[in-house]
């Protein structure tokens, strides 16, 4: 199985790209929804959540929201440690439904996951999906976002890569463009295996 990073940050088109690799045949993993899924349903992980953070930031569907980036967004330890627990569950439910969906091709879409160490030696192939910043703003806005929630994500995914880039998509142009630019990256990761 190859596991392909697909990254970029909020308005950058990865989640578009991502349903082309998906149509192409390949696992897709959304890392930030699946490790919201995670808050609700792994136990080790809401006990460990518990007691780094107190009980109060659980809900019996997952967590507060508020609450947890109320913490974390003030201190840069408690964010360290939230990853610390985070990133290997992550990694963990990444490789369980990537063997049990028998695909060659396991992709985790992720906007920090090349940025951690965790994660640096761990994919076979890393494809960036670049947009203008304005652009990426904008996009973003036209999904119900505000300004100021955008520019607040682009600032927090601002990291820089472990890794370097097999494959870099510009999204600075049309639809078609972006596609064409998926299919050349499909063809990149299809002579890993």
């Amino acid at each position: 199985m190859i596991k392909v990073l697909l990254t970029g940050g909020i308005g950058s088109g990865k989640s578009r790209v991502a349903g082309y690799f998906r149509e192409y045949g390949a696992f897709v993993y959304d890392s930030d929804s699946s490790a919201r899924a995670l808050y609700g349903s792994d136990a080790a992980l809401r006990a460990k959540l518990a007691e780094l953070f107190g009980a109060e930031v659980l809900t019996p569907e997952g967590v507060n929201a508020p609450v947890l980036a109320g913490i974390i967004f003030n201190d840069a330890s408690a964010l360290e440690a939230l990853e610390a627990v985070v990133h290997p569950a992550v990694k963990e439910d990444f490789l369980r439904q990537a063997e049990a969906s028998g695909r060659e091709v396991a992709v985790m879409e992720s906007a920090i996951a090349g940025s951690k160490p965790l994660f640096k030696d761990f994919f076979d192939v890393v494809v960036v999906v670049e947009s203008p910043d304005q652009l990426r703003l904008e996009r973003a806005i036209l999904r119900g976002s505000t300004e100021a929630e955008v520019r607040k994500r682009m600032e927090a995914q601002k990291t820089s890569m472990l890794m370097e880039p097999d494959v870099v998509i510009g999204n600075d142009k049309d639809l078609k463009t972006l596609e064409k630019q998926a299919k050349k990256a499909w063809k990149h990761i299809s002579k890993a295996f």
